[in-house]
């Protein structure tokens, strides 16, 4: 089998093999229901337990704060729907270049007349001013929700900052956090996040599982109506192997985050050096190991289809939009038009991956860059 460059990890991660380990006892002998009764759904239980402190502990929430859902989608979906269910059409606050799982839904809300929904615009390098969404706070507004990594661009929102002016005003604060939880240090309190969204698939844990934080004293309705599972907020039996190798996942990433930062800053400069055409500086505002770069006259999915078939993994943007015809929405949204929407690229590494492969990947669409 010969060797993938993968540089696509903003989409997916692999599973660690941690978290895999993890999981096989669920997936084998450690089988039952954890709604049993029973010694054997009881130890299973227990389990699912020490799972959940292990990911409060890791965004310094309690393990009451915590409920277990299919990922970050759904995580969204509840925290901003569910929401809007407790006010007579209120108004929510977000930005024009969320994820879809966020866009989509206020989009639902506003067509369904069950809210009022204002979008901030990013500034031309990715980021969103505070004081901007400060100036659309009304009596009515309920939440503001910003993501706290931009999913396309790399760039690290001023989530504390929001977060604060959520808290003056006495409004709820939720970020979608699925591409910087695993990877940046978080703590909901520090930040005055009240509601926050995370992926398991993200940070080397399985696919179908994430969480949602929920700051004590929420009355968040349940999105998902049936049995009393994570105290009646999320019914459905326990996906158990995922949330233990999710947990299993997160705990590993996260202590070793500092060496892993450390690792993924050494491959930004590395790449920097190299690159043929400008990229963007490091500033202190992106996660480090991601580029958004604009090839100019390259046709961005004529060059992925390439580089995978040369082994190289890499894409424009974000995977559950890839398809989308008019352009990525993030791109407009901080000034790309035209043929600069369909000739820009995103590559996203992570600690794992090495000089020689930014070589390869070089190399490779040298002939592009002529």
């Amino acid at each position: 089998m010969r060797h993938v460059i993968y540089m696509d990890n903003a989409a997916t991660t692999r599973l660690m093999d941690e978290a895999l380990s993890a999981m096989m006892p669920y997936l084998t002998d450690s089988y039952a229901n954890p709604g049993g009764i029973y010694d054997l759904a009881q130890e299973v239980r227990k389990d699912i337990a020490t799972a959940r402190e292990e990911v409060a502990s890791s965004i310094g929430a309690y393990p009451t704060e915590i409920f277990f859902t299919s990922g970050g989608s759904e995580s969204d979906n509840q925290a901003i729907r569910q929401l809007a269910e407790l006010g007579t059409f209120p108004h929510i606050i977000t930005t024009s270049f969320e994820h879809h799982a966020v866009l989509s839904t206020c989009k639902y809300l506003e067509r369904k007349g069950l809210a009022r929904i204002s979008y901030v615009n990013p500034n031309p390098s990715g980021l969103i001013d505070p004081a901007e969404i400060e100036k659309l706070i009304c009596k009515d507004t309920i939440l503001i929700s910003m993501m706290m990594v931009n999913n396309e661009l790399g760039t690290i929102q001023p989530v504390g900052e929001t977060g604060a002016i959520a808290k003056e005003h006495g409004i709820l604060f939720h970020t979608d956090a699925v591409a910087a939880v695993g990877h940046l240090p978080v703590d909901v309190r520090a930040m005055n996040i009240d509601l926050m969204s995370a992926s398991g698939h993200k940070f080397g844990g399985p696919k179908g599982t994430g969480f949602l934080y929920v700051r004590e004293n929420i009355k968040l309705p349940p999105l998902i109506y049936g049995g009393r599972q994570e105290r009646g907020r999320r019914a459905g039996t326990e996906n158990v192997p995922g949330i233990i190798g999710m947990a299993a996942a997160l705990k590993v990433m996260n202590d070793n985050m500092d060496r892993n930062l450390a690792r993924r800053r050494e491959l930004d400069e590395y790449f920097r050096a190299v690159a043929p055409m400008a990229t963007p500086a490091s500033p202190a505002d992106r996660l480090p190991g991601h580029f958004s770069i604009t090839l100019p006259g390259v046709n961005a999915e004529e060059l992925i289809v390439r580089l995978g078939m040369a082994g190289i993994c890499i894409s424009a943007g974000a995977a559950c939009a890839s398809s989308d015809d008019e352009g990525s929405h993030v791109l407009k949204a901080v000034g790309l038009k035209g043929d600069a929407l369909k000739s820009t690229i995103r590559i996203s590494m992570n600690e794992n991956n090495t000089e020689e492969e930014i070589d390869a990947f070089f190399e490779e669409i040298s002939g592009f860059l002529r």
